[in-house]
Formats: structure tokens, C-alpha cells, sequence
């Protein structure tokens, strides 16, 4: 049953690439926009909240099957809890990010704003300052970054554990951490949303904005899920995933991406009829200047997955799922371009630019990054959790 993964040389050394080539074009990027310092750092949080967050909902999706006895997963978990280990390493690098780049990507971080003898005084920032405060975001920052990246590896050691002891109560602190776990998350998934992009746009909120985020990085986590497990079995590897673990996990994409849609559309209506000046900025802004993005969101996070995988048979092709998972990883990596870019550089007095070699280039270089986290975690233990006790149940699992 044990399956022990050796990374092949040629795909270790396409990763690296990936990283050198992104790099490289981050390089360019960075000395064509010198000018532009709020797009340089906008667009590297964009990006690193974009993986951190695939890697964070990856040990969601582990703790929440966990709680809710599941077994159908067993033999996709070590996949998932690859993913989950790179939480530590893109925990980290937001570090830089909020030290360096706080004031040229938020706004409300100037001093003379909060000042009411200053020209500049805002009173709308002036009114949410019990939130929007430096220290407070510091506070908040270092929580998420220390409680994810602390969870994540709690939870990945105890998953290793049970590898060499079979004792029932490997299994049983992995219930209590995952219960933890999911209670922080419950939480800071959205807070961190709101405070490192909703933020962006201060005088902007939106009581979705937390769910959307998460529904858009839960369907994104299943695609990479799944491109993972199909390069593995092209590789040799999980003889015993089937069609129905794949079904599964394509059911489960093609929920979420309807759900990425019902919470767009909402989102968008509740604002549209409401027509209050405060929450209309945020369309308004998005449709004027950077419409062909939110139009390719649509088509690439619904219309395409929803036409693509609404039959069962679509569900259960390798090839079929490949392409729809490319086509919805893109898709929501625009997604929060789209999120983050328009308001950072409208505070900072910019015009409206196009996706760049700076943008792509930090794309490249975290794919690159991110798929040797995961490669490199893989072949570190078993590609199947030894001594779990539904590794059975997922072995025979049929729907």
C-alpha cells in the first residue's frame, strides 16, 4: 500500500525555472514601474495572498474532512498536506510585504489623514481608526501569520506520526487540532481578507468580501488538488485513485465555482440597487477602467467550469478536469488582480494599467515556488497515510 514519491530531476528542474524566469521578470518589471512603487508591492502581496491562501485552505479542507469523519480523501490527503506546508513559507514572506510596502499599497496608513486640521483629513478613515491602525494591523498580521503557519505544521507532524505509531490517538489529536484549527480559521480567513485587500479601498466594504475570497481560493485549492493527483498518476503513482476520488473532487469544483458566481452576482446587486456612493466606488472604478477583467472573471470562473463540467462523465476524465482546473487557476488568479490592483494604484493617483510583466512575473516565480514546496514535501513521507484508520474506506470508495 505504501508508495514512497521520488521527484524526477527534469520536473525539480522546471520548477527552478519557473522561479529563475519569474524572478528575472519580476527584475524587469520592478525597473520599468520605479515610479510606481504602489503597483510593485500591490502586485507582490496580490500574488502571495493568492498561494498563501490555495495552502491555507488546503488544511481547511483537511481538518474539515477530518471533523466530518470522511474517508473518501485518505488517499489525497498527503497531496493536500503538501500544499498546506508551503502555509509557513508564503506566511513568511507577507512579512516584507506589510513592513516595506504598508503605506505605498494602503492608503489609510497616512498619519495626516486622522488629523482634522490637515487638508487632507479624511473623515470616513477618521471613524473606522478603532480598526484601521497600524499597530492593530501589525497585531493582526503577526496573529495570522503565526497561528496558520503554527496549525500547519502541528498538523502535518501529527499526519507524519501516525506514519510509526498505529496508536488510535495519533488519529484522535489530529480531531482536536483540526477543531482548533477550523475555529481559527472561521475567523481569520476573513479577517485577513478584509485587512489585506478589502483594506485597499478603505472607504469600501462589503460584509461578502470574506466569503468570496474563500469561496474563490476553495475552488482554486481543488483545481491544484487535482492537477497534482493527475501528474502523480500519469507518473505511476496512487494506482488506487479512481475515478470516483476524482469525481469527487470535480463535484466539488464545480459546486464552489456556482458558489463563486451566486456570491459575484450578489455582491454586485445588493451594491447595484442599493446605489450607495460608498459601495458603488468599487464598481465603478472596476467597470470604467478595467472592465475586460471582470468580464474574463465571469466567463472563466463560471460560464466556462459550469459548461465544462456539468455532466458526470466530464467529472471523471483526467483531461477534461486538467484543462477546466488551468482554465479556473488562471481564472481566479485574475480574480484577485482584480481585487487588489485598481484600488491600490486609484489611491495612489496612477493610471489604470494592464496586467505586465511585473504581474506575471510574480505568477511565475510563486507557480514555480509553490510546486517545489510541494514536490519537495511529497517525497519526504509516504504518498499514503499509514495507520489512518478510513484508509480502507478510501481505497474502495464508490459513488
Amino acid at each position: 500500500m505504501s508508495e514512497n514519491f521520488t521527484m524526477p530531476a527534469r520536473h525539480k528542474t522546471w520548477s527552478i525555472l519557473l522561479l529563475i524566469v519569474g524572478l528575472i521578470l519580476c527584475g524587469v518589471g520592478i525597473f520599468a514601474n520605479l515610479d510606481s512603487p504602489a503597483r510593485i508591492w500591490t502586485a507582490w502581496l496580490y500574488n502571495n495572498f493568492f498561494f498563501l491562501s490555495i495552502g491555507l485552505v488546503a488544511t481547511f479542507f483537511i481538518a474539515s474532512q477530518t471533523l466530518g469523519y470522511n474517508g473518501w480523501y485518505v488517499l489525497i490527503k498527503r497531496v493536500a498536506e503538501g500544499m498546506m506546508m508551503y502555509v509557513p513559507i508564503g506566511a513568511v514572506l507577507m512579512i516584507p510585504i506589510l513592513v516595506f510596502g504598508l503605506h505605498d499599497i494602503f492608503h489609510w496608513t497616512h498619519s495626516e489623514l486622522y488629523d482634522p486640521n490637515d487638508p487632507h483629513y479624511d473623515r470616513i478613515l477618521d471613524s473606522k481608526s478603532f480598526y484601521l491602525n497600524v499597530p492593530f494591523f501589525y497585531v493582526r498580521s503577526l496573529l495570522y501569520i503565526v497561528l496558520w503557519a503554527g496549525f500547519a505544521w502541528l498538523l502535518r507532524k501529527n499526519s507524519l506520526l501516525s506514519d510509526k505509531n498505529p496508536d488510535i490517538k495519533v488519529y484522535n489529536r489530529s480531531k482536536v487540532l483540526s477543531s482548533f484549527f477550523v475555529l481559527v480559521f472561521g475567523v481569520s480567513s476573513s479577517t485577513a481578507a478584509w485587512d489585506w485587500l478589502m483594506s485597499i479601498q478603505p472607504h469600501w466594504y462589503s460584509t461578502l468580501f470574506g466569503w468570496y475570497c474563500f469561496i474563490s481560493t476553495f475552488v482554486t485549492c481543488m483545481a491544484v488538488i487535482i492537477l497534482f493527483t493527475i501528474y502523480l498518476k500519469k507518473l505511476g503513482y496512487l494506482k488506487q485513485v479512481n475515478q470516483e476520488h476524482f469525481h469527487d473532487l470535480g463535484k466539488l469544483m464545480f459546486a464552489f465555482s456556482v458558489a463563486w458566481a451566486y456570491l459575484f452576482f450578489s455582491q454586485f446587486m445588493l451594491i447595484w440597487y442599493s446605489n450607495i456612493p460608498e459601495e458603488t466606488m468599487y464598481y465603478k472604478l472596476r467597470i470604467e477602467h478595467y472592465d475586460y477583467i471582470m468580464y474574463a472573471c465571469v466567463m472563466l470562473n463560471f460560464v466556462t467550469p459550469f459548461f465544462v463540467l456539468i455532466t458526470r462523465g466530464a467529472k471523471r476524465k483526467m483531461n477534461v478536469l486538467a484543462i477546466a482546473c488551468i482554465i479556473i487557476i488562471f481564472g481566479h488568479w485574475l480574480d484577485y488582480y482584480q481585487m487588489a490592483m485598481p484600488a491600490a494604484l486609484d489611491a495612489a493617483h496612477l493610471q489604470p494599467a494592464s496586467i505586465g510583466l511585473l504581474e506575471i512575473g510574480f505568477a511565475l516565480a510563486y507557480v514555480g515556488l509553490f510546486t517545489f514546496i510541494v514536490f519537495h514535501q511529497l517525497a519526504k513521507a509516504p504518498l499514503i497515510q499509514e495507520n489512518h484508520p478510513f484508509v480502507r474506506e478510501s481505497m474502495v470508495h464508490h459513488t
